[in-house]
């Protein structure tokens, strides 16, 4: 690498670390320059058989519990292996012959020494339209990402030589005669087991406790283990009144357990906080939901929480259990990807003829691209139809979409997501079809072996949810109801109150909300010419204001790529 484009790579390193507290190391090894920002000042790597080193880990425990990715150098070259829905991402260029490889958007986006110039309009379409990138893609034309589930192997020349499919998930049939009592216990041991092994060793532990099955699966193991009784916490962001709120009360008083109601001061769209998270994420993710820094500012500024908590959470917990099969409705592997995704609401924020009018996107045929991509990714995994949707979900828009979660957080605190393993991806991956749907085995170990906390109801699955007919009727009504502004005929904890963090900090926030778009600039009259020109900008800024969420949601996707942009010039 350039040593200039270097300086500018462990410029970014340190201002992140500057930021959280951590250091920066530098080592070399064979052909390799490394820089790791790190929580540890005495932090040291052997280098004797090659430099080994892996992202992920929580204090001793085994990586495989979790999310990991494993890096070694040796005489062969680099190789570079993740799990298996590879939610620690990897990024590389080999752009001018020069290899660039980070976990970090920005330190490739830097070292490859990219600029507006590289956007990659194809993979912006896909972005837009799905509100997340699909496959290997990125917003720019030389740099990818690492697929999921891999082992990637790169010369000392900086050419990728080889890249393996690791099939650590499989699909089998081998629970698919068992009843829905067996299939209720078996879940049962497996979640007790994976919870109480990831959490046994934290001194503290930190619950985002909501009204969903995924937190009250952690929440049903901690709850009823006298081992943690009085080590963990419970907090849910939000409005009284939200289902959210009213489920996560409920059941701490249930259950007895310290829980706190959290009101968002809801600025998270300020600079300081824009900046925090693209110096993380670069173009590779938007602005949606990142009120994670303020919820985790909050805790810590007035519930005291410590900086050793382990927060822990029920990221990638749904999805393996079948949470999306009912609304992806695959039921023929020759259909269109693209239309079974659109299901999704963070799907229909730009339509294809909204797209079609912009500038970059008129006559290309974009969407034909992202239909290719999304078939490679349904088309790794091998299994029946019911399988192949959920490592589809998996691999394609939770790796992309959801995965900034525990990103966050691990910047601020220890993570650990207890489901986030192949143990638990595979038992699923061994269920009948009416065992992995809309999350039926999560249900069945509910009822089975937690009866007191099925009845508190939940949103997870509509009026099919947990809890009893008349409170799933009562909040399906709510929504009824809240468009004819009666919501508060209800009682309190049926009301269901929308929570709405987005609008409610730009509201906050103002013009902020959307920097760098309104700056003045070569490049930014450039960016924004480019997607219909200012005039559009200002007209989605003044709907978002005016509280229209699919405007905001229209824009803070190309905030992403601008600020990114913005951001890096400035190191």
């Amino acid at each position: 690498m350039d040593p200039t484009l270097k300086g500018r790579v462990v410029r970014h390193c340190h201002r992140l670390a500057n930021r959280h507290g951590c250091y920066v190391k530098e080592y070399s090894h064979e052909n390799f320059s490394i820089v790791l920002v790190t929580a540890k000042d005495d932090l040291h790597l052997s280098q004797t058989n090659g430099l080994k080193f892996s992202l992920g880990q929580v204090g001793e425990n085994s990586p495989q519990w979790d999310r990991f990715l494993h890096v070694n150098i040796d005489p062969s070259g680099l190789t570079i292996e993740n799990d298996y829905a590879g939610t620690i991402p990897v990024f590389y260029s080999q752009k001018h012959g020069a290899l660039v490889v980070s976990n970090i958007e920005p330190c490739v986006f830097i070292g490859s020494d990219s600029s507006f110039d590289d956007i990659s309009y194809e993979n912006l379409y896909g972005f837009l339209r799905y509100s997340h990138f699909i496959w290997d893609e990125t917003a720019w034309k030389s740099i990818y990402q690492m697929l999921p589930d891999c082992r990637y192997r790169f010369s000392h020349q900086g050419t990728l030589v080889q890249s393996d499919y690791l099939e650590t998930v499989k699909a089998t049939d081998s629970r698919a005669h068992l009843s829905d009592g067996q299939v209720a216990k078996e879940l049962f041991e497996l979640n007790r087991t994976l919870v109480e092994r990831s959490l046994a060793d934290a001194p503290e532990i930190v619950l985002p406790l909501s009204s969903g099955y995924d937190s009250r699966m952690i929440f049903s193991v901690l709850a009823n283990d006298k081992e943690f009784a009085g080590r963990f916490r419970c907090f849910t962001y939000g409005s009284s009144g939200s289902i959210e709120v009213e489920s996560g009360r409920r059941l701490s008083n249930l259950k007895r357990v310290s829980w706190h109601q959290v009101e968002l001061p809801c600025a998270f769209l300020k600079q300081r906080y824009l900046r925090a998270i693209s110096d993380i994420f670069g173009a590779s993710l938007h602005m949606h939901g990142m009120y994670q820094i303020e919820f985790y500012e909050e805790l810590k500024e007035k519930y005291l929480v410590p900086s050793s908590a382990h927060l822990t959470s029920g990221f990638m917990t749904g999805v393996p259990a079948g949470q999306h099969n009912g609304l992806l409705q695959i039921t023929t592997a020759a259909g269109r990807l693209t239309d079974t995704m659109n299901r999704f609401a963070q799907s229909r924020f730009w339509s294809d003829q909204e797209l079609e009018n912009l500038p970059v996107f008129s006559g290309k045929h974009y969407l034909e691209g992202a239909e290719q991509r999304f078939r490679a990714a349904f088309d790794r995994f091998q299994g029946d139809l019911h399988q192949k949707a959920v490592m589809f979900d998996v691999w394609t828009r939770q790796r992309n979409f959801i995965g900034y979660y525990p990103r966050v957080f691990e910047w601020l605190c220890p993570v650990v997501s207890p489901h986030m393993c192949t143990d638990y991806a595979n038992f699923f991956m061994s269920l009948g079809k009416e065992h992995l749907w809309d999350r039926r085995a999560v249900e069945l170990m509910f009822l089975y072996h937690y009866p007191d906390i099925a009845k508190v109801g939940s949103n997870s699955n509509g009026l099919a949810s947990l809890g009893s007919r008349l409170e799933t009727s009562a909040l399906f009504l709510s929504r009824a109801l809240n468009v004819l502004g009666l919501r508060r005929l209800l009682p309190r904890r049926y009301q269901n109150v929308a929570i709405e963090f987005d609008l409610k900090a730009v509201k906050n926030c103002g013009a902020e909300s959307f920097f760098p778009l309104f700056t003045e600039s070569d490049d930014m009259t450039q960016f924004n010419n480019a997607f219909g020109g200012l005039g559009l900008m200002d007209q989605l800024y003044q709907r978002a204001i005016g509280g229209d969420s699919k405007a905001y949601a229209q824009i803070v996707t190309l905030q992403a790529v601008a600020l990114n942009s913005v951001l890096m010039a400035d190191i």
